[in-house]
């Protein structure tokens, strides 16, 4: 019997198990790492190459070009935005910036996301249990998952690093093989960053929505510690405290200083092994930050549909304005020193305008209207982000049976999700309104000159992409809900990165026109296009009324 229980030795009834078994977990969870990795890496890679090709079309002459992107590195707003630029004038320091900023933002938000899912969500699904049956230890089956995920990191930077060589081909860019592997290393840096602390999350707190969170606070801290330290000299100390503002400091392409890989390194090896010793000590189900057992009961809002999804859905609504609150106030009180910037470069005001199509340089007034626009451009995306988040919750109620236990009473679907879409018009809408009234007090301090009246109207301005895109989603749960999720969140990437490719190479314009971003007006620097504005709302709606009539009729669905 005692050879039965030994790996590699026979038993008598002919079962052997194999070392090789160990490593199920990993195969499993690389197989879906590896698809993302190879998918996330292939658009930042393409993303280089658009940026290189793009540097040569900034302006006809290179003294011109120099001009232009001397400014671009002067803007206190794009400071804050993608971080500190070095070398900027050569093609390849302004890749480096470009593309380094786009990846601290995107590779943190998906690899989080899909610790926390493969940890926390597998072990709070029941399918972890399943794992630890057979022959392994809450420990190993840890290490194997964050092996695969690791195989996912590495598929994104053989990506880069391969498109990366390709785009340092191209005439006057001259990037090396040497630089293109350190800087495949700081385009996955971020992302490998937070997927350690996402890891870390999952051990910590008791539900994947929980893990989430916490991982993603952690990054919005990190983004705001990186951003107000390059947008103010006297707190430039920030960025060294700040993971992201560790990559930032690679400057690869730029400046070289890999002796930031260092901290980065020991982050993610502190974070992994922190990962490891919680689970080899913890209960199976258990968690750092445990749910009491027991609680006295609070029956204040169930009485309704409605007043369960405020129940259910109070604390993330609250965590998106928290969001939106501290980044109006951050984004605000930099908006003199921002403006200035603005107001002094002409050919800066043109870019601002190009990057929706929607102002043209007499109708910018001031600098700091400039500026504003293109925060407002980046809360149109922020809260295109909670509908996309809000219409996938809609689904994940409805995948993991929750809704079941709604609809087996006096309750119908229209009325349930109804309800559930004016929460998700409501919170976007008080979004929309706080970023314009907490922009505004920020800015006035700073005596920018910037009304009230101005950025209300651009915060509201700013909430009709999330609008339509809810409504797009609310369509898509009726008639495709296996695809809702990925759907709307693709949608968001698309929006933002044909904004991003829009400013540096030529798109064609009807592929522009599929970007719900494309159409918005750079308010305040301009006034909002309340047509435009009207039209999002009439696609939120067409949708939202589409999809619950499908929704109605359709048998619900699992995973």
């Amino acid at each position: 019997m005692a050879s039965a229980l030994m790996p590699g030795t026979a038993a008598t009834s002919g079962i052997r198990i194999y070392p090789a078994q160990h490593w199920t977990v990993t195969r499993f969870v690389g197989v879906r790492a590896l698809r993302l990795g190879a998918v996330v890496g292939a658009g930042l890679g393409i993303y280089v190459y658009a940026t290189a090709a793009g540097f040569r079309l900034i302006a006809p002459t290179a003294a011109q070009r120099v001009e232009v992107l001397s400014n671009l590195a002067a803007s206190t707003g794009l400071k804050v935005l993608l971080g500190q630029a070095a070398r900027i004038t050569s093609a390849a320091g302004f890749i480096d910036w470009r593309v380094i900023g786009v990846a601290a933002i995107v590779g943190p938000v998906c690899w989080l996301t899909v610790a926390t899912r493969t940890l926390r969500g597998e072990e709070a699904s029941g399918r972890w249990e399943l794992v630890l049956a057979g022959q392994t230890t809450p420990g190993r089956a840890t290490a194997s998952a964050l092996a695969g995920l690791g195989a996912g990191l590495l598929a994104m930077y053989l990506a880069v690093t391969l498109l990366t060589m390709w785009s340092g081909t191209s005439p006057g860019v001259h990037i090396g093989a040497g630089p293109a592997l350190l800087f495949g290393l700081a385009v996955v840096a971020p992302a490998a960053e937070f997927l350690a602390f996402g890891a870390v999350a999952s051990q910590v707190m008791p539900t994947r929505a929980r893990a989430a969170a916490l991982a993603a606070g952690t990054f919005g801290a990190a983004f705001l510690l990186r951003a107000a330290g390059d947008a103010a000299g006297s707190a430039h100390f920030l960025v060294y405290v700040s993971p992201l503002g560790w990559v930032e400091q690679l400057h690869i392409l730029g400046r070289p200083q890999p002796l930031w890989l260092l901290p980065i390194a020991g982050q993610i090896a502190a974070c992994v092994w922190m990962t490891l010793f919680l689970a080899a000590r913890r209960d199976l189900g258990s968690s750092l930050l445990a749910d009491t057992d027991a609680a006295d009961p609070r029956m204040v809002l169930l009485g309704s549909p409605i007043g369960i999804a405020i129940r259910l859905s109070w604390q993330a609504a609250m965590r998106w304005l928290a969001v939106v609150i501290v980044a109006a106030v951050l984004y605000g009180a930099l908006a003199r020193s921002a403006g200035q910037a603005f107001a002094t470069s002409g050919t800066l005001q043109r870019l601002s305008g190009d990057l929706t199509h929607a102002a043209a340089p007499g109708l910018v007034s001031t600098g700091a209207r400039a500026y504003a626009g293109i925060i407002f451009l980046l809360l149109a995306t922020l809260l295109m982000a909670f509908a996309a988040s809000a219409v996938g919750k809609l689904r994940e109620d409805e995948a993991e049976g929750y809704l079941d236990n709604i609809v087996v009473r006096p309750v119908s679907r229209q009325r349930w999700l109804a309800g559930r879409a004016a929460l998700m018009l409501a919170v976007t809408v008080k979004a929309a309104l706080l970023g314009g009234i907490v922009f505004w007090v920020a800015a006035a301090a700073e005596h920018t000159g910037l009304g009230l009246g101005q950025l209300v109207q651009a915060g509201l301005n700013s909430g009709a992409p999330a609008v339509a895109l809810a409504g797009t989603g609310i369509l898509l749960l009726g008639f495709a809900p296996r695809l809702v999720t990925a759907a709307c969140w693709a949608i968001v990437a698309w929006a933002f990165v044909l904004d991003l490719l829009g400013e540096v190479i030529p798109v064609n314009h009807w592929i522009m026109d599929t970007s719900l971003l494309h159409h918005l007006a750079l308010a305040p620097a301009v006034s909002p296009h309340w047509r435009i504005c009207a039209t999002y709302l009439a696609i939120g709606a067409a949708g939202a009324t589409l999809g619950g009539w499908q929704f109605a009729r359709r048998d619900l669905q699992g995973h």
